[in-house]
């Protein structure tokens, strides 16, 4: 049953009321009715209730993604390669670009201006770090606030920042969660793929069904990476499964296009086209949608030091390592095989950002297959030559005059707090702060109220040893973190409250105490004014009917009565024997008048 309500709704919400709009062939509206109750405790629809109580439904992603992944209805033949001609490569990815994002705010932090955004400074030094182009993603045409602050691409790096519970907006700057970022960079760099892909589905396509059909048939299992494939025979595959309709306005093929455009931004396609210019495209790196598919993280890979003071990292060394590589080197070259380069100034920056120049040489030597010799006798000596001084920030009592001084000096309570530094100043201990404030009130001589140091430094995050790339982001990150995110594209379930209860038999079909049981147990003759009562009842619950016809039994789904000089039904007919409501079978439309059948009954299915 899930099928039919994928077919027509995809992943926008839908009312119990247009359920009957996902009936088909042989499965009516009462069908489906019925069949949500079971859909709902196997969690293959989920539901919401609004303010106002109405309760909305939705297929939930996972069983979106679930669906797709394994469809292989009608699979494409991929193009000869040597007949399509390249015309953007995938770019390094969306992964990269947040790793990139994450390490520049890890050392310079991301203020905010006085109406909540961020400095337009700040902004550009990150989208320096980021590979992924505007026109990558303009023609998706996101919404987001501050649209007039915010490129495309810089809104889509800072929402998966916090889609991902990785950054978290405060009142004066963006700040990164220790532990959820912890959790994504001891992830392999497939795992990440495999959420980002699913964020970039559930919240980028927008509320409308076929361009969810076409976003989605991407992922199906007949997809072979590395296989070029055109999209107009995507869309031919859609319509033979009655997915599309035969004409897809201009406005629908120039967003499908723009979606190409993106998966090609985020890493993930190329894009081409063919001798005639049809638009093309293939997986370059098709993220794996199964996490059971999801393969385990391999033995740990090195990095490797060069005596020029250059580190060689292949694409297999974690992110967890880079993210110091990052600190403590200088980037020369990012590709499938980066490149680093320990210099001076890069290890003082380090020292600059909590690290000793010994913990550098400790990360070095547990993550590289050795230090040359030169290296190391160059770190040694830099060692030796920095951290031996240092600025301190110290908090400063300063009085007017002499008088004053020598009281605070005198009094026996904040002997050990204070330390003189000349005839009116005294460096205050910040541990003695609130012991010095109730000295001052009781000599009457309470200064301003002190607010602390308005303008500390980012310090580097250190990452948290103890997690592993077991632990998912999605159930790691708080709820609050993950609402934050700006990019939801039409559907308003979300902001609504989940609703656990199933609804009861007598909710799915109304009306049930007020008509006869006969009329659902026995087939037999009826008068046509009750034949007619039945009828309208079973289009007011869109069901069935079991009519016996010229000696054999048919079920009957009518569609319309309609009122002549002796009343009809119209309605599709189908042999009763078929026990399979998704077995392929002719149907017959039909119309018939009550003297056409010697038996009636509804037909309700059980729940």
């Amino acid at each position: 049953m899930i099928e039919w309500l994928i077919r027509k709704f995809a992943s926008s919400p839908f009312t119990l009321s247009k359920l009957n709009t996902a009936a088909a062939e042989r499965v009516s509206g009462a069908d489906l009715r019925a069949a949500l109750p079971a859909m709902l405790r196997k969690g293959e629809v989920a539901a919401v209730k609004k303010s106002w109580g109405d309760r909305l439904y939705y297929i939930p992603g996972e069983v979106l993604l679930a669906y797709w992944s394994r469809w292989d209805h009608y699979g494409l033949k991929s193009a000869d390669p040597g007949a399509v001609t390249l015309l953007q490569a995938a770019r390094p990815g969306l992964a990269t670009d947040l790793f990139r994002s994450l390490t520049w705010i890890a050392q310079h932090g991301l203020p905010l201006t006085a109406k909540g955004t961020v400095h337009q400074k700040s902004l550009h030094k990150i989208l320096e770090q980021v590979e992924l182009k505007e026109e990558d993603v303009a023609g998706l045409n996101l919404p987001y606030p501050h649209q007039e602050v915010y490129p495309a691409h810089a809104a889509v790096v800072l929402d998966m920042m916090l889609a991902l519970g990785l950054t978290r907006k405060e009142r004066g700057s963006w700040s990164l969660n220790a532990h959820e970022l912890s959790v994504w960079l001891s992830n392999s760099l497939q795992k990440m793929n495999h959420e980002l892909l699913i964020e970039v589905l559930l919240r980028y396509v927008p509320d409308d069904v076929y361009l969810s059909h076409f976003a989605f048939r991407l992922i199906a299992a007949d997809m072979e990476e590395g296989q070029w494939y055109s999209m107009q025979e995507v869309l031919a595959s859609l319509q033979v499964q009655g997915m599309l309709p035969e004409a897809i306005s201009e406005g629908k093929r120039t967003w499908m296009r723009s979606w190409l455009a993106a998966l090609s931004g985020f890493g993930w396609l190329d894009l081409g086209q063919d001798r005639e210019g049809e638009l093309m495209f293939r997986w370059s790196m098709k993220p794996v949608l199964d996490k059971q598919e999801l393969a385990d993280p391999g033995a740990v890979e090195l990095f490797y030091i060069q005596p020029d003071f250059e580190i060689i990292v292949p694409p297999e060394v974690s992110f967890q390592v880079r993210w110091e590589l990052e600190l403590c080197c200088e980037i020369v070259a990012m590709d499938v095989m980066s490149i680093y380069r320990i210099s001076r100034s890069s290890i003082e920056a380090a020292t600059q950002q909590g690290r000793s120049v010994e913990e550098v040489v400790d990360f070095l030597r547990m993550n590289s297959a050795g230090i040359p010799d030169n290296v190391l006798l160059s770190l040694t000596q830099w060692a030796k030559e920095m951290g031996r001084t240092s600025f301190a920030e110290v908090l400063l009592l300063r009085c007017k005059d002499e008088e004053a001084a020598r009281r605070i000096a005198a009094h026996p309570g904040v002997k050990d707090k204070l330390e003189p530094i000349g005839p009116l100043d005294f460096i205050v201990d910040p541990a003695g702060v609130d012991k010095v404030e109730k000295v001052l009130a009781e000599l009457n001589l309470t200064p301003p109220k002190w607010r602390g140091s308005e303008s500390q430094e980012p310090r580097y995050l250190r990452l948290e040893p103890e997690v592993g790339s077991t632990e998912s982001i999605r159930s790691s990150r708080p709820d609050s973190d993950a609402q934050q995110a700006w990019i939801y594209n039409g559907r308003g379930y979300q902001f609504y409250e989940r609703d656990l209860s199933i609804p009861r038999r007598e909710q799915l079909f109304p009306g049930m105490q007020d008509i006869p049981g006969v009329w659902l147990r026995e087939l037999r003759t009826y008068h046509a004014s009750t034949a007619r009562r039945m009828i309208e009842q079973a289009l007011q619950w869109n069901t069935k009917l079991m009519l016996q016809v010229e000696g054999r039994l048919v079920e009957f789904i009518p569609d319309r009565l309609e009122e002549e000089e002796q009343w009809r039904i119209h309605g599709r007919l189908f042999e009763a024997e078929q026990d399979s409501l998704d077995a392929e079978e002719p149907q017959q439309e039909v119309e018939l008048s009550p003297d056409q059948w010697d038996g009636m009954r509804i037909l309700l299915p059980e729940i």
